[in-house]
């Protein structure tokens, strides 16, 4: 026994010595382990792609990495019937609105162009996409028709027919499902339902799950009508923005 001050310290018996050391350890074990078990933050970034611009590219380009069949690089895109609004203009609309969505969500966002004055060909975009990592890219369109009665909204994803197309196939189509269920629910319209398609640029140069939203035809005078009213391009972003979400959720 010691005496320190005046005091006297008692020593700590061995076996509490054992406990705390032991207590100690297995904290800094369990810290440790936790650390090591902690999965890596996985970063989800969605690749908005505004169809066409301001002018259009007449340039060949080879419509995708296996085959020799060449398409313009880009065009203008269609023309409202009855608004006289040009497709890219619309296109950029609605994809402000969607990024706006996705953004207050949390949701990275990234978009191939913000602006008209822009020339970028639709292997670019798709290339765009591919270089950033993105989880999804979604190509924002509207769609025309020799038929003035044609109407309705369409969501298209890669074939999984095409042998170049099926590693990104069935995650494209369940994002399409996504999108095309919640367009449904937000517009309060049936639209047109989900469309395979092996012949676009912008599908068989992406190496990431890919989607293309025609919001509907400017060729009908009345939706050409409705997709310029605000109300209607909210709904629109609201339902595309709800689909990539859960797409989203649907991978983590």
């Amino acid at each position: 026994m010691s005496v320190v001050q005046g005091k006297e310290l008692v020593p700590m018996p061995a076996e509490r010595t054992a406990e705390a050391a032991e207590t100690v350890e297995t904290a800094e074990t369990i810290a440790q382990s936790a650390s090591v078990a902690t999965p890596p933050v996985v970063r989800k970034l969605v690749m908005l792609d505004p169809g066409h611009q301001r002018h259009g590219n007449n340039e060949p380009e080879a419509v995708g990495p296996n085959t020799r069949e060449m398409k313009p690089k880009v065009s203008s895109g269609t023309v409202g019937v009855r608004t006289k609004k040009p497709e890219y203009v619309l296109n950029l609309e609605v994809s402000q609105l969607v990024k706006a969505e996705l953004v207050k969500r949390g949701i990275e966002v990234a978009m191939t162009r913000e602006s008209h004055e822009v020339n970028i060909s639709n292997k670019q975009r798709a290339e765009m996409a591919n270089e950033a990592g993105a989880t999804l890219a979604v190509r924002i369109h509207a769609d025309g028709d020799s038929s003035p009665k044609t109407i309705g909204f369409s969501v298209l994803y890669p074939s999984a027919a095409s042998a170049a197309l099926k590693p990104i196939a069935a995650e494209s189509r369940q994002a399409a499902g996504f999108i095309a269920e919640h367009l449904k629910a937000a517009t309060g319209t049936a639209g047109r339902g989900l469309s395979a398609r092996s012949d676009l640029s912008g599908f068989n140069w992406s190496k990431v799950p890919v989607v293309l939203v025609e919001l509907g035809f400017m060729t009908n005078p009345e939706e050409d009508e409705r997709l310029s009213e605000a109300e209607y391009q909210q709904k629109l972003a609201t339902g595309i923005a709800d689909g990539i979400e859960r797409f989203l959720n649907a991978g983590s």
